[in-house]
């Protein structure tokens, strides 16, 4: 009778220990980032989303207010 052990499919539980430590090996490869580094990073993210939601709310404001003359007109 063969054994459970020597067949070539992984268990679950050999599955998920495979991925952890290929996982772990992935995060010991990646360069990280020097604190500075991060917080001029955080800054750009932060500036860069309040100016790309400037321009969703500029145009929001302009499209109500288009939305409103052009429905002021024809009613």
């Amino acid at each position: 009778m063969e054994d459970k052990k020597n067949n070539d499919n992984p268990t679950m539980m050999e599955k998920t220990e495979g991925w952890w430590s290929g996982l772990v090996g992935e995060f010991k490869r990646i360069t990280w980032p020097s604190r500075p580094q991060l917080a001029k990073m955080t800054i750009a993210a932060i500036i860069t989303s309040g100016v790309v939601g400037a321009i969703i709310v500029g145009y929001d404001f302009g499209l109500d207010f288009l939305y409103n003359a052009l429905a002021g007109v024809f009613s």
